[in-house]
């Protein structure tokens, strides 16, 4: 049976794509001959629902038995997804010729997106036509898997591994809105099928007997227009949701042993908030736009996909026919690091066409494949320190979510289920954050609760969404029956803080919230439950253009990442609250001896990044490096010309660490 219930991610966060369907049989072989002579050993493929209907020769069967002969191992990417250099993405012409199978925007108009080799309209999920025939594309999936069984053994399935994703909901979104932030505007699709869908999604929900109460008149409430936005992102998330368990469901009822992934994939290049630019470039001739690409690698590292309550990991793709392959040598490989740093230590990672991949020179690629191992191997991870749950993952957050955002930057994450804060990963979580959008039940109230006393800090919003039985439990804690400590204050916005175990509870004025809509108001709201929670980020830049990227050591220490994403060199400090001792992880990731290594040991450094630049550095407080600080003392070495700022001896200002940029 597959193994869908233990979604473990295997393999390296860094994966080569191969389309099996770009090569003629024979051609084929050779390409994997070629790929097994470069040592690569697992490669993704995804699987275009036309090329499947039309596979008459069985060539994925093929594929699979010939990988199957070299020990490679193969990841298919079996749901619909964009930009895999297939014509219309893969989906099959005369569904797009159906006008009831497209989806709309709020505006009644086809969402269209610019997907190499051509643009097409996006179809609409919620298409009965549609979820008919992307059931036979599964059942002609399924065939192949059998006939690759038949043709070459049960072995040919061993380094198999089926990936189900979130398909298009993501890019339910319009370019018009999402111009200066990708999230913006109305998400989801607006089709007479999808609002249908909605009512009675709606009937269905508000019918629950906790909604009834103190009466059945009470669920009138629910069903109003005012409630009209809040209960489309509800829908939206839950549709996503069952899309990916049908497809779950369908390859589980098979008995091939044959794993299973869910994850979350995602493709700057199509991203509706790149429509325009993507646009402009394409008529002008001109390179795509570096800047607006690198800013969707954030909110890809930052949006944490869930199924069945488990978390999901984020892949990146980055294509080979896009906007991505006209960008300079040291731009892709800026986004590539980037991506790989965000998501790969995550338990997500990075898909690159083979072709891009190996157009790079070998001292970058062999670089970031000593990263991806050490991600794989757990030796650096992305620790998160606040969550911001939204009742759905594809919409915007408001003032709160950019503010918290802005400030955490990669610290922070976004989810669109309470079932998160069951897992593992929440255990390391210090803030939760709740949108004034999400609507609670007793049961979710009573999970955030018990979550929050066991020494975190939970910030809810004061509203009307709640269930007549959590409001009745949230009344209990806030007039006092539960004996909390209790204070009222008011910093940005009006809000009552409740000492509940060993943890604080926050009840914020989500009416002042709306009222406002005051990015200042947000800024110091945030900033007060930051301080609750005793959050900081464990590092600075003098100069707020550059990016740092903190990951914790397995070992002890962190690795610190400075990107610099302009196109001219940036000069900057690095200031920690405390003295630290840091080294050029390059040479540590390499191998290389202590002898062999420099480290130096200050509170403020003085960096120089070059354009499109990430520095690696290994920082260890001062403290923890005892050893070290004798060895310095000792050794005192002279500092090559030009790395010191002689101002102050004893505040070390050096560029030394980090001096030879991995791109």
């Amino acid at each position: 049976m597959l193994g869908i219930q233990r979604n473990q991610p295997v393999g390296s966060p860094l994966r080569i794509v191969v389309n099996y369907w770009e090569f003629r049989p024979t051609v084929l072989v050779e390409r994997l001959d070629q790929l097994i002579q470069r040592g690569v050993s697992e490669i993704v493929s995804f699987v275009p629902w036309q090329a499947v209907e039309a596979d008459i020769s069985h060539l994925l069967s093929k594929f699979l038995q010939a990988a199957a002969d070299r020990n490679i191992s193969v990841s298919l990417v079996v749901s619909p997804e964009l930009a895999i250099a297939y014509p219309n993405s893969g989906i099959p012409r005369d569904v797009l010729q159906k006008p009831e199978c497209l989806a709309l925007d709020a505006d009644g108009q086809p969402l269209v997106v610019i997907s190499a080799p051509n643009s097409h309209a996006l179809p609409s999920i919620l298409s009965a036509e549609f979820l008919k025939r992307h059931q036979s594309y599964l059942q002609r999936v399924d065939h192949y898997l059998h006939d690759a069984v038949k043709r070459g053994g049960a072995h040919v399935l061993h380094r198999v591994r089926l990936i189900l994703t979130g398909s298009f909901w993501k890019y339910y979104r319009t370019p018009r809105h999402s111009v200066f932030s990708a999230f913006d505007g109305p998400s989801g699709e607006f089709t007479p099928a999808s609002l249908i869908q909605l009512r009675n999604r709606i009937e269905q929900r508000f019918s629950e007997q906790e909604f009834c109460e103190p009466t059945a008149a009470s669920s009138n409430r629910w069903k109003t227009k005012s409630m009209e936005e809040i209960n489309r992102r509800w829908f939206m998330q839950q549709s996503e949701e069952q899309f990916r368990s049908r497809a779950a469901q369908f390859f589980n009822r098979k008995s091939l042993s044959v794993s299973l992934e869910q994850v979350e994939l995602y493709t700057p290049e199509v991203d509706p908030s790149f429509h325009y630019s993507r646009t402009m470039s394409l008529i002008s001739g001109a390179k795509a736009d570096f800047s607006r690409l690198a800013d969707l690698v954030d909110e890809a590292g930052q949006r944490h996909s869930q199924v069945s309550g488990d978390a999901v990991g984020s892949w990146l793709h980055w294509s080979g026919s896009g906007a991505f392959a006209s960008l300079s040598t040291q731009e892709r490989q800026f986004l590539i690091l980037k991506s790989l740093l965000l998501l790969g230590a995550q338990s997500g990672g990075v898909l690159i066409d083979a072709e891009e991949w190996f157009s790079l020179s070998e001292s970058f690629r062999r670089r970031t494949e000593t990263l991806a191992r050490s991600l794989a191997q757990g030796e650096y991870r992305l620790r998160q320190r606040a969550c911001y749950w939204n009742s759905h993952l594809w919409s915007s957050g408001g003032n709160l979510w950019s503010e918290l955002s802005g400030r955490l930057g990669s610290l922070s994450q976004m989810i669109a289920s309470d079932q998160y804060l069951q897992s593992e990963a929440a255990g390391e979580i210090d803030l939760l954050l709740v949108d004034p959008t999400v609507i609670f039940t007793g049961l979710q109230l009573t999970r955030i609760l018990s979550w929050t006393r066991a020494g975190r800090v939970t910030a809810i919003p004061r509203s009307l969404l709640y269930t007549e039985k959590a409001r009745h439990e949230l009344q209990r804690i806030l007039s006092g029956d539960l004996r909390t400590e209790r204070l009222d204050l008011h910093v940005g916005l009006p809000f009552e803080l409740h000492v509940m175990g060993q943890g604080k509870l926050v009840v914020y004025d989500a009416h002042a919230l709306e009222k406002s809509d005051s990015p200042e108001v947000a800024r110091q709201f945030i900033q007060a439950l930051m301080g609750l929670a005793e959050i900081r980020n464990p590092c600075a830049m003098s100069d707020e253009r550059l990016q740092v990227i903190g990951l914790e050591r397995q070992s002890g220490g962190r690795g610190i990442f400075i990107l610099n994403p302009y196109q001219k060199v940036l000069a900057s400090e690095l200031v920690f609250s405390n003295e630290v001792v840091i080294e050029d992880l390059a040479h540590q990731l390499e191998g290389a001896s202590l002898d062999d290594r420099e480290d130096f040991k200050a509170q403020r450094f003085h960096l120089e990044i070059p354009p499109c630049g990430v520095l690696p550095l290994q920082v260890m407080d001062a403290r923890w490096k005892s050893d070290l600080e004798q060895r310095e003392a000792s050794r005192r070495p002279e500092l090559p010309s030009g790395f010191a700022d002689g101002s102050n001896a004893e505040e070390f200002l050096s560029d030394a660490p980090g001096s030879r940029p991995w791109n």
